[in-house]
C-alpha cells in the first residue's frame, strides 16, 4: 500500500490539489480525480480500493479506472511523492 510522502505540502483548490516538494523545488497539480487519489493515499487503500471509489464518484468502468490510477501511482513513485508501507497482511519486504 502507498502513503502520501509526508514532506509533500498540498493544498485543494476548488477540487483540485496543488502539491508542493520542498526538497525539490517542484510543484504538481492534481484534476479532479487526482485529486481524489492523494486524500485516498494514507496508507489504508489498495491500488483497487481506490480505483472502486472512483467509480463510484464517476462514471467509468473499474478497469479503466484501476489501469488510470496504478499509471498515476506510478508516476507518483518515480517523483518520490509517496512510498510504500506495509501493511497488517501485507508486509513489505
Amino acid at each position: 500500500m502507498l502513503r502520501r510522502n509526508m514532506t509533500i505540502l498540498w493544498r485543494e483548490l476548488d477540487g483540485e490539489a496543488v502539491l508542493l516538494d520542498p526538497n525539490a523545488g517542484c510543484s504538481y497539480n492534481l484534476n479532479a480525480v487526482g485529486t481524489v487519489i492523494w486524500k485516498m493515499l494514507d496508507g489504508t487503500h489498495t491500488s483497487g480500493e481506490i480505483a472502486s471509489a472512483i467509480c463510484e464518484s464517476y462514471e467509468v468502468e473499474y478497469e479503466q479506472a484501476l489501469q488510470d490510477v496504478e499509471h498515476l501511482l506510478a508516476d507518483m513513485r518515480t517523483n518520490n511523492l509517496v512510498s510504500e508501507v506495509a501493511s497488517p497482511t501485507h508486509p513489505v519486504a
